[in-house]
């Protein structure tokens, strides 16, 4: 059986990638993926390229909001992309495959989240009456570690694992081991819940989700993370009815 995938394809104009920058970021994706990723999440290996056939995901210069980092979605065919917008890591001081906004970051977040739910359409019982969004990087998105590429050593985005989403299930919860419990935010992150109730059973154009962040995100990415197109503004509009 051929092996699933994704291209990296990169269509900036101002901020183009270094020499060998690409490269790296696939292979360490592909490391990532292979080595932490699928055994955690008991998935088939993925292998990440620049260019060629696959889920593409791809980079621009930035949004039409200039504060997007990426997001990613299916096409209507059911198939999934993404877009990583790299001006916001240039802005605050980081590049392709280093700082603490580095482009590989943003990319891996997007890879990981498309790889653990690409249509942003599934929840998780906490056990306290709310569903939360499967997101797979958002509740620890300011964490990252290295590995190495090549000659490079390429940041890479922390990820919850799947004990995570089970309120009864004892930890590690993510891939860093920074959280203690289930259902919990690192400092700086954040998650999309629904809160059961009758009054929004009844009330179709009721706003049942909710998002939280941690205090330590910064307000601007809060009001990105509502009302940019990203995952976050398309599961919070659809329970409005639109």
């Amino acid at each position: 059986m051929a092996v699933r995938t994704i291209a990296l394809v990169d269509h900036t104009r101002r901020h183009r990638p270094p020499d060998g920058a690409l490269e790296a970021i696939a292979e360490a994706l592909t490391i990532q993926i292979e080595r932490d990723f699928c055994p955690a999440w008991h998935r088939e290996p993925v292998r990440v390229t620049v260019g060629g056939r696959g889920d593409k995901i791809h980079f621009f210069d930035t949004s039409h909001d200039a504060i997007d980092y990426g997001w990613h979605y299916v096409d209507g065919d059911g198939l999934p992309y993404a877009h990583v917008f790299v001006e916001p890591s240039i802005k605050n001081g980081s590049d392709w495959v280093s700082g603490r906004d580095a482009i590989s970051i943003s990319a891996g977040h997007e890879v990981l989240e498309l790889l653990g739910d690409p249509a942003a359409n599934s929840y998780c019982f906490d056990g306290r009456d709310r569903l939360w969004a499967h997101e797979i990087c958002d509740a620890v998105q300011e964490r990252s570690y290295r590995i190495t590429a090549g000659a490079m050593r390429v940041p890479m985005t922390d990820f919850v694992l799947p004990a995570f989403f089970n309120h009864r299930a004892d930890g590690p919860y993510d891939q860093l081991e920074v959280l203690k419990r289930p259902f919990t935010l690192d400092a700086g992150g954040y998650a999309i819940y629904q809160r059961s109730g009758a009054e929004h059973e009844q009330d179709a154009k009721a706003r049942a989700f909710k998002v939280v962040f941690d205090k330590a995100l910064p307000r601007w990415q809060r009001r990105q993370k509502r009302e940019d197109w990203g995952r976050t503004f398309w599961r919070l509009i659809r329970t409005m009815g639109v």
